[in-house]
């Protein structure tokens, strides 16, 4: 069994990476609602009153959702490792570090969403590996589109990434290699 970190001189890369991700799906969610907004207001004519106030808001409100999760991530990436063993592979986070707010969020998302930060995929259990320019993405058969359970994602700033890398591509039966976008 081998244990892998993200390289601490590469978190603040991984962490801007993976907020840009959070805000572009926050940005498209927001976009659609002010086209609707205005689609649903242009018709009173209170478009041209209400959709300047509203976009300065929803403005400040992407502004404050990326200052936050730029503190959130970076603590949940720290404390995110992964365990190669002879019949799995794992994602696992240290629930018991991570910052009040964050064990809010995880507990929360996993009483509610049923999202599970920690994973295991056993080899028999993959359905696809894919390497693309910054991650490698293992999917299980049992994943789950809406809460990423069945998916582990090993980004490139992990500890021997390369090696990781070479031994997937040696043994693409082994882990279903489906595509390599490097």
């Amino acid at each position: 069994m081998i244990k892998y970190n993200i390289r601490e001189e590469y978190i603040d890369e991984y962490v801007k990476r993976e907020t840009k991700k959070k805000m572009r799906i926050s940005s498209i969610t927001l976009v659609i609602f002010l086209i609707a907004m205005f689609a649903f207001t242009s018709s009173y004519g209170v478009h041209k009153i209400l959709m300047p106030p509203l976009s300065i808001v929803f403005l400040i409100i992407l502004g404050i959702i990326y200052a936050s999760s730029l503190s959130q991530i970076k603590n949940i990436i720290g404390l995110t490792y992964f365990v190669f063993s002879d019949e799995s592979i794992s994602r696992l986070l240290d629930k018991e570090k991570l910052n009040l707010m964050n064990k809010v969020g995880v507990s929360r998302n996993e009483h509610r969403y049923g999202v599970k930060f920690n994973q295991t995929i056993k080899f028999n259990e993959i359905e696809s590996t894919s390497i693309t320019s910054n991650e490698i993405i293992i999917k299980s058969k049992n994943y789950d589109f809406f809460t990423s359970n069945g998916k582990i994602s090993i980004p490139k700033e992990i500890e021997n990434y390369e090696v990781i890398k070479s031994e997937i591509i040696n043994n693409s039966d082994k882990y279903k290699l489906t595509q390599t976008n490097v």
